[in-house]
C-alpha cells in the first residue's frame, strides 16, 4: 500500500490504522446516535436522560483518540512542510529522523501522563452512571501508544531506507479553493 506520496507503507502498520479508524468511525456513530437520543428524549417526551452527557463524553475521547492514531500511522495529520521542501535529500532525512524522535518524546509524555491519571482517578466516577474516569483516561494511553508504535516503524523505516517522510516528488492536492 502506498500513502498520499506514494511512499510504500508496511502492511500491518496500514491494517492497525485501518482497524483503528473503523472503530473510531464506530464510535463516532454511536456519539451522534447518543446525542440524537438525548435531543429526542428531552424535547419530545420531556424525558431527562443524565446518562446521555456520560457516554457521548466517553465516546468523544474514545473515537478522538483512535482517529488520531490512524491518522497518525497513515500519515494523515496536517503538516507544514514547505522548508522541508526546499532543503537536500540528505538533510530532509536526518531532520525528519529529529522531527520523528521529537514526535515520540511527546507521545512518551502524553502516555506517561495518562498511566499516571489512570490510577489517580481509579476512584473518581462519574455522576449518572459510576464509571471509573480510568476508561477515559485508558482512550488517551491507548491513542498514544498506537502513536509510538506506528512511529518506530516509520523512524526504522526512515533510517534504513533513507527516504525522508515528505516525499521527493511534488504531491497533489487533495482539495482546492479555486
Amino acid at each position: 500500500m502506498s500513502d498520499a506520496d506514494g511512499h510504500r507503507r508496511p502492511s500491518l502498520v496500514m491494517r492497525g490504522a485501518g482497524i483503528l479508524e473503523s472503530v473510531a468511525m464506530v464510535l463516532m456513530v454511536a456519539l451522534v446516535l447518543s446525542i440524537f437520543y438525548s435531543v429526542v428524549a428531552r424535547e419530545v417526551f420531556k424525558l431527562s436522560v443524565p446518562w446521555a452527557e456520560e457516554v457521548a463524553a466517553g465516546l468523544l475521547a474514545w473515537s478522538v483518540m483512535l482517529g488520531a492514531a490512524a491518522a497518525w500511522g497513515q500519515r494523515r495529520h496536517i503538516v507544514i512542510d514547505v522548508l522541508l521542501r526546499r532543503i537536500a535529500l540528505g538533510a530532509r532525512v536526518w531532520i525528519s529522523v529529529v522531527i520523528e524522535c521529537g514526535a515520540l518524546l511527546l507521545f512518551y509524555v502524553i502516555a506517561r501522563g495518562a498511566w499516571l491519571m489512570m490510577f489517580a482517578s481509579a476512584n473518581n466516577t462519574t455522576t449518572a452512571l459510576g464509571i471509573s474516569f480510568t476508561w477515559l483516561y485508558l482512550a488517551l494511553l491507548i491513542g498514544t501508544v498506537a502513536m509510538i508504535l506506528f512511529s518506530l516503524v516509520y523512524l526504522v523505516s526512515l533510517i534504513r531506507n533513507g527516504k525522508a517522510v515528505i516525499g521527493q516528488t511534488e504531491t497533489k492536492s487533495e482539495w482546492t479553493t479555486s
